[in-house]
């Protein structure tokens, strides 16, 4: 009677270890396979490859094609960019202050003397330097030079080269310290600059630049210059020494370059 116990007892023991090994083997697994990122994938590639294309075909526009300075095509562009320059809130702030006197850029040179000069000639147009008016404060010894780029001065597409913002600034640094000098002429012994965030062509910049009184003399003239955008956002600083060289004459600039 043991005997059939016994056995009848490893029987339901094998039976209920094969059930549930069934049931484990049966039941349905999570399933691992993940979704293909391809279609992900192509829909990337079509829309940056869609954007490229069309970046392209515009630098290639303006490559081929370019808007030759002093044509019908670029003195409307001019013209344009001077109509929403006396709209520019930042403007008719200057403007309606009494210790500021406007002037034009290189206002003393001749046209025959601005074609060779870099900010005057090679980066003159609507697509360059499209205009620069200079409002200077003879009382707090302060300029403020409104400038505006056109797309011809990008470094990366839609924003200006660090070497066109860097030569403007050494020339608006070089306006204050020239004022300052009696003999109205020196050159750039140092000029250090700090790019705080982007600046975007086609856009208009405000180059204010401050003379310090205290630490400047008849031959050395040190200068600060903030650039900020119409809406008053600080993207550069700079600071520079200008000098009057003994060793060799240089020509006089003038008071409105």
């Amino acid at each position: 009677m043991q005997l059939l116990l016994r056995s009848f007892g490893t029987r339901l023991n094998l039976l209920s270890r094969t059930s549930v090994r069934n049931i484990a083997t049966n039941s349905p697994r999570p399933s691992t396979q993940s979704r293909s990122p391809w279609p992900r994938r192509l829909l990337y590639i079509a829309i940056f490859g869609a954007l490229g294309k069309l970046a392209g075909d515009q630098s290639e526009k303006l490559i081929l094609h370019p808007i030759t300075p002093g044509s019908a095509e670029d003195e409307a562009g001019l013209e344009s960019i001077r109509k929403v320059f006396d709209a520019l809130p930042m403007v008719q702030k200057l403007r309606e202050n009494p210790d500021y006197v406007e002037t034009e850029a290189y206002e003393n040179f001749s046209e025959e003397k601005k074609r060779p000069r870099l900010t005057s000639g090679p980066m003159a147009g609507a697509r360059g330097l499209g205009l620069q008016k200079v409002f200077w404060n003879d009382k707090d010894r302060e300029l403020v030079n409104v400038v505006f780029f056109g797309p011809g001065l990008d470094g990366w597409p839609s924003m200006v080269h660090g070497g066109a913002i860097g030569t403007v600034i050494d020339e608006s640094l070089g306006r204050a310290a020239i004022r300052h000098f009696p003999v109205r002429t020196g050159v750039t012994a140092n000029l250090n600059i700090n790019y705080r965030a982007p600046v975007y062509s086609s856009r208009y910049y405000a180059f204010r630049t401050k003379l310090d009184q205290e630490r400047s003399t008849d031959r050395k003239a040190y200068a600060t210059c903030e650039v900020r955008d119409s809406q008053g956002r600080l993207c550069v600083e700079a600071s520079g020494l200008f000098v009057v060289p003994k060793k060799f004459q240089l020509a006089e600039i003038g008071d409105r370059f």
